[in-house]
């Protein structure tokens, strides 16, 4: 007799472990140097985020991940993707031999009340007969690449360029921003971004690059998201890293800037260490990064270029959240998955925890990316 939860029901084959599969895939690249927010954005067409190519929305939590590994693996500089059943309705066919690559929802299965397998979550709702649970699931998208005859991606022209829409951000935030020395980090307790002068950075999109993931710590100031940010060498620690990296690979791929590569064989050490103590946690940290971009966003120029979904439906999900969002997902009519990676919550975020009683006063005033002041000549 096999253990409790090791066999599907009816069938005589092991259970997928799709969390397990997910997060092995997550440190496999961590490891190798491959993670998306590991590697510097090259050769990227409009923008470096995933989307679908019917919908034209952006994938986004741990669907944009994996997409974007297995873009940089096969070296896919288009970032549309579409099932097999997107591309047969458009009268193409996906090239033989094409490889496809998942991507994950939940649905909503009906079980008896009356069962409590301890490895299936309590639902909200429930009755004496049936209760509802989240079950994640995958489907498979091809690559624009693999379908014949598809035409290649026209770039749209953009009403705004990358560095200009970081630069509108930091007005619309108004953190405070000091510059000096040679390290870039957010100090929680002074609730201030330091930064390295320019000329430390090869370019402005490095920089800016930089000065994202910076805000992304930013955000979870105790008058903004309210997030632990733990000490040095701490899980907690580990954590925040880990979604302020995620944070920032979303945003510096839907605006096309250069990500920082800064991977230091501790975080490195400390990221694999998280995540294989907890196989849902990578599906937390997309969920929160993906909440920290939304909020860092709102209200900015960046929302020009984001397809907006404002219908999210809120799913029970295994662990400490309750909406889809812990694997990147929003559902439309036909519970097919379409994704957007900035989609701005405005009711939900607008003019909240943005520091309001510290913009009428600051302490030095903000410039352009451009026009960040240079270190001066030694005397």
């Amino acid at each position: 007799m096999s253990k409790k939860g090791t066999l599907e029901r009816g069938k005589n084959k092991p259970r997928r472990d799709l969390y397990q599969e997910v997060t092995d895939k997550i440190i496999a690249a961590i490891e190798a140097g491959t993670a998306p927010w590991q590697r510097p954005w090259k050769d990227v067409q409009v923008s470096g985020m995933p989307m679908n190519g019917i919908s034209e929305r952006h994938y986004n939590g741990v669907n944009a991940l994996l997409l974007m590994m297995t873009a940089q693996s096969e070296g896919y500089t288009d970032h549309r993707w579409y099932t097999m059943k997107q591309a047969n309705d458009m009268g193409l066919r996906v090239r033989k031999g094409s490889k496809s690559t998942p991507v994950y929802f939940f649905k909503m299965l009906d079980v008896p009340g009356r069962e409590s397998e301890r490895d299936i979550p309590q639902p909200r709702e429930s009755s004496e007969d049936t209760r509802r649970i989240p079950f994640l699931t995958e489907y498979r998208v091809f690559h624009a690449s693999q379908i014949e005859d598809l035409l290649p991606l026209a770039a749209p022209e953009h009403k705004w360029q990358p560095i200009e829409a970081v630069n509108d951000i930091v007005s619309r935030l108004q953190p405070e921003l000091r510059h000096g020395g040679n390290r870039a980090f957010y100090s929680p307790s002074g609730d201030f971004i330091q930064m390295p002068h320019k000329g430390a950075f090869a370019d402005a999109a490095s920089y800016a690059g930089t000065l994202l993931h910076e805000l992304s710590h930013w955000s979870g100031h105790e008058s903004r998201q309210n997030r632990s940010f733990g000490r040095w060498g701490t899980d907690a620690y580990a954590v925040e890293e880990l979604r302020a990296e995620l944070c920032s690979t979303f945003m510096c791929g839907l605006l096309g800037v250069p990500g920082p590569v800064d991977s230091h064989a501790s975080y490195i050490e400390s990221w694999v260490k998280v995540l294989r103590s907890d196989n849902r946690e990578i599906f937390r940290a997309a969920k929160d990064a993906r909440l920290m971009a939304e909020y860092l966003t709102a209200n900015s120029s960046l929302n020009a270029t984001a397809t907006i979904d404002t219908k999210t439906d809120a799913l029970p999900v295994f662990g400490q959240s309750a909406t889809a969002g812990n694997v990147g997902i929003k559902l439309d009519a036909s519970t097919e998955p379409s994704l957007a990676v900035a989609a701005v919550l405005a009711k939900a975020r607008s003019g909240t925890g943005v520091g309001r009683s510290r913009q009428a006063v600051r302490r030095n005033a903000l410039t352009p990316i451009s026009a960040v002041p240079q270190p001066s000549p030694a005397p």
